[in-house]
């Protein structure tokens, strides 16, 4: 029965997402405890354990939720039926059950003392004080519907099931040779003397013909079609535009600079240094050492044992500082260092290392962002109740444009804007809406217009597409230069290919890169020594190729201007003798893969030993159609 699970499991997304997932099903059986009851019918059954309708549909919701957010929050639960997610909760859920049944027959046990400590450092039994808190266990489930017993029983089966899958796993022990060929293999490093040919650097090619331009017009199509654009009215309603109308007086102005002057005020702000020490003993030793003239970080190493880095507290505001320190350290000079002060954390003497004084900005300086700010908090109001006057008046079936005279708002019209906002040149359109304005006149159908639409933060926008331009294919004539230019520079592209196929025959022939291209003026640069996982300095295909080569052989790859030839110059063997630590790190991987292996060969014997036996029936009904 797991096979037919597995076949309607088998969706390469549902392989995919699982994987991702599966890491969460290490320790399923606690944390779906606290989903609440549901359906109690048995869907599978291994050996004495049941999985319940209950248990089923609580992992399975649970995942539903882990992977809405990959979907962009539109995975239901119909996609998740036809994507095969009930399949595979159900067969993780099995398999887990049969690892359970083999625990319980191995004799595993687990100590009340082992449990109890698993329990006080659950999180949700946490109480106000951070600890385990007995009222905060027993009420969380009892609101889960569980009681005690039952929580421990199953916390008792899991630590059991992970003592055993621990086992299996931690056994996993690679041969130390693999790690050394696999090292060899990884860390071997090649150089290369590589050469560019740059398209620039080709002939012009000759004028085009017709039919040369008209096959590369018909087979470059997707280059030459302009996108679907639109003709679209609208009006907006910020509360930025409505203030542009709005007076503000003197008298205002003056009143709002006032009672929000702390906003221009820059305070003064002092560099600090500070010892700390944990008695006043050492302060007062550190007092009069700094008195003869000693340098304050020199002190502090002595003293205290802080080092440089350790005394600077940065340059503060006094409001940034315990107000224990703040006081005595705003009233020193610059330069001057402060007695030891006491605060909870020990005793500190701080210096003043230099001021740099506050400043206040004036109404003068302020006044036109000031009268901005005012005007466009009055206008907010205006914004609520403009908009439903322009509800009202779209509803009572006035035109936008009727609609904007009537209440002394402007109608804009843009002739073409294509999804992106951009006009028929690919250029920006200054003064859209922003939100949801592009989507929703993408979305709507010409000749209506829309509700009105929240700006977020900002205001409203009605619209009505007037116009739907198709996408298109631009008519040859209409793209010639374009056309031309793009002809010629796969003309060029493909005249540096064959030149750099050319000059790699040529090495082929016994003779080196760097006498080859000297007859091309093109300069070789040498590469590496760089590793096969190399991506920076050459094209994947021209590393992958060196790696196959043999010492001045030669590869070629094209780049986004042209082609490079490269020739091998040097194989650099990796020596695992020389590098234990990496090779102890390949090791590690290697036992971790070998016991993932033992672990999916353990459980497929597991498998044959303990059938899994699925009711099909409720598995059918829990999951159908309401």
């Amino acid at each position: 029965m797991l096979d037919t699970l597995r076949k309607g499991a088998s969706s390469l997304v549902a392989k995919i997402l699982f994987a991702i997932l599966v890491i969460s099903f290490a320790i399923w059986g606690i944390g779906d405890i606290f989903r609440g009851p549901g359906r109690q019918s048995v869907v599978a059954q291994v050996g004495d354990q049941k999985i319940s309708g209950q248990m089923l549909l609580s992992a399975y919701n649970r995942y539903l939720e882990q992977l809405r957010p990959m979907f962009g929050g539109r995975l239901d639960s119909e996609q998740a039926k036809k994507l095969g997610f009930p399949q595979s909760v159900l067969q993780h859920m099995a398999e887990q059950a049969v690892f359970d049944q083999a625990a319980q027959d191995l004799g595993l046990a687990v100590s009340d003392a082992t449990i109890r400590r698993k329990i006080e450092s659950e999180p949700a039994f946490k109480g106000p004080g951070g600890t385990f808190d007995e009222f905060t266990f027993r009420q969380t489930l009892m609101r889960a519907g569980f009681t005690e017993e039952a929580y421990v029983a199953e916390i008792r089966k899991d630590m059991a099931r992970q003592a055993l899958i621990g086992t299996i796993r931690g056994s996993g022990e690679a041969p130390t040779n693999m790690a050394d060929a696999l090292y060899r293999v990884h860390d071997e490093k090649r150089m290369a003397d590589a050469a560019t040919v740059l398209d620039t650097s080709m002939p012009d090619p000759p004028e085009p013909t017709e039919a040369q331009l008209e096959t590369y017009h018909k087979d470059h199509a997707a280059a030459f079609t302009a996108p679907e654009y639109r003709t679209v009215t609208f009006l907006t309603l910020t509360a930025a535009e409505l203030a542009k109308d709005i007076p503000v007086s003197d008298e205002e102005l003056h009143k709002a600079y006032d009672e929000d002057k702390g906003r221009f005020t820059v305070p003064e702000r002092r560099t600090i240094r500070q010892i700390v020490t944990g008695n006043e003993a050492d302060a007062k030793r550190a007092e009069a050492m700094l008195a003869e003239g000693k340098d304050f970080a020199e002190v502090a190493k002595e003293v205290a044992n802080e080092d440089k880095d350790a005394i600077e507290l940065g340059t503060l505001a006094e409001t940034q500082l315990p107000k224990d320190l703040a006081g005595p350290v705003f009233t020193l000079p610059s330069d001057g260092v402060s007695k030891p002060i006491k605060t909870a954390l020990g005793w500190h003497i701080l210096k003043v290392v230099a001021i740099k004084p506050g400043s206040v900005k004036s109404f003068d300086d302020v006044r036109d962002s000031l009268r901005q700010e005012v005007a466009v908090d009055r206008a907010r109001d205006r914004v609520d109740k403009l908009a439903n006057q322009v509800d009202d008046t779209l509803a009572s079936g006035a035109s936008l444009e009727e609609a904007a005279q009537k209440l002394g708002l402007t109608a804009q019209t843009v002739d073409a804007v294509d999804s992106r906002g951009h006009d028929r040149d690919g250029k920006p359109i200054a003064g859209l809406p922003g939100g949801s304005f592009l989507t929703t006149a993408f979305s709507s159908p010409e000749g209506k217009a829309t509700q009105l639409t929240e700006i977020p933060h900002d205001g409203y926008f009605v619209l009505r597409v007037d116009k739907i331009t198709p996408s298109a294919l631009r008519p040859l004539a209409e793209v010639r230069d374009v056309v031309v230019s793009a002809w010629r520079g796969e003309q060029r592209h493909l005249a540096a290919k064959a030149r750099a196929q050319e000059i790699a025959d040529k090495i082929r022939s016994g003779k080196s890169l760097s006498e080859v291209v000297s007859d091309y003026g093109i300069e070789v640069n040498t590469i590496g020594p760089f590793q096969r996982s190399e991506k920076e300095t050459l094209p994947e295909t021209v590393i992958k190729t060196l790696f196959q080569d043999k010492v001045g052989e030669a590869a070629t790859g094209e780049t986004k201007d042209g082609y490079v030839v490269a020739q091998l110059r040097e194989i650099v063997p990796a020596d695992p003798a020389a590098d234990k630590d990496g090779v102890a790190a390949i090791q590690k991987q290697l036992d971790r893969a070998f016991g993932m292996d033992y672990l999916v060969e353990y459980g497929a014997a597991l498998e044959s030993r303990y059938p899994i036996k699925v009711n099909t029936k409720a598995f059918d009904a829990l999951f159908a159609n309401p």
